[in-house]
């Protein structure tokens, strides 16, 4: 299949008023260059980065940028990622359902759809994945090395269909094998989400040792970082699991992430915890 890689490359070599010999070296040459460019033949990654490199081009904004230039193509995960959210927070749940029966704008192989069911089991329960899917999904994700954006979203979207124990391993699996990037920090942000979301699943089911692993892996994803969203709902989290187990302190911590969420008029947040907090404390009464 012919690339258009190269037709990127050199939207930006020219863009930058840069000459094949600039960027040409012992290991690349600029007939090897121009032929990628034309989509003749191929190179290595290694070899692009190294061009990229000298364009002062990340690969992060290679990426992006080739995207723009292929909007015609076939619609990618991250694309069917933002439908889905897009649909999901309209509460469009057959357009959602339409996704199983008609996927001619998306490639979706059988984690996806399994993926989707798993999404939409949050809102209608007459759909949901089958016991076989379930395994299929897991299976993959226990077999992966090393986590990209891809397994890490597919989990996200999974935590309320797989079964506690195997989504406390597979969190763990996650945190220990992501790809970080401190150019580009959104799979350490997502990452970060899913380990307290799976805290919280921890606290529900009182496995109090697996909430232990948690929260010090939590504090080393949000140390010297500056998510306020993270940290304010590990405040609340941390908080919630003090007050449960009777320690001094969590109370205070979970009203503290209240008033946070207030101070930075984030309603909906403040709405939905102040709801927890009444629970909880009505609870103990």
């Amino acid at each position: 299949m012919k690339s258009n890689l190269g037709k990127t490359l050199r939207a930006i070599r020219t863009g930058k008023n840069r000459s094949l010999t600039s960027i040409a070296d012992n290991y690349l040459s600029k007939s090897q260059i121009s032929r990628f460019e034309r989509g003749e033949s191929e190179i290595s990654c290694i070899r692009l980065i190294n061009i990229l490199d000298k364009l002062n081009v990340t690969l992060d904004e290679f990426i992006i940028l080739y995207n723009n230039d292929n909007k015609n193509s076939k619609k990618n995960f991250i694309d069917l990622v933002n439908y889905i959210r897009k649909l999901y927070f309209k509460n469009e749940l057959e357009k959602l359902k339409g996704l199983l029966l008609d996927s001619k704008d998306y490639n979706l192989n059988q984690l996806d759809k399994i993926m989707i069911k798993c999404i939409i089991n949050t809102i209608d329960k007459s759909i949901s994945p089958s016991e076989n899917e379930l395994l299929y999904l897991t299976d993959y994700l226990f077999n992966v090395d090393v986590w990209r954006y891809y397994e890490i979203i597919l989990l996200g979207n999974c935590v309320h269909s797989i079964q506690y124990n195997s989504l406390f391993l597979l969190t763990k699996e996650m945190i220990n094998n992501y790809i970080y990037s401190s150019l580009n920090k959104n799979n350490k942000k997502i990452v970060t989400q899913l380990a307290i979301n799976c805290l919280i699943i921890s606290i529900k089911n009182e496995e109090f040792q697996n909430c232990n692993y948690l929260i010090s892996e939590i504090k080393k994803l949000l140390f010297n970082e500056l998510n306020y969203y993270e940290q304010t709902v590990f405040l609340y989290t941390e908080g919630w699991l003090e007050f449960k187990k009777k320690i001094d302190g969590g109370k205070i911590k979970m009203e503290r992430a209240l008033k946070v969420f207030s101070l930075l008029n984030e309603q909906d947040m403040f709405n939905r915890y102040s709801e927890h907090y009444k629970n909880v404390i009505d609870n103990v009464k």
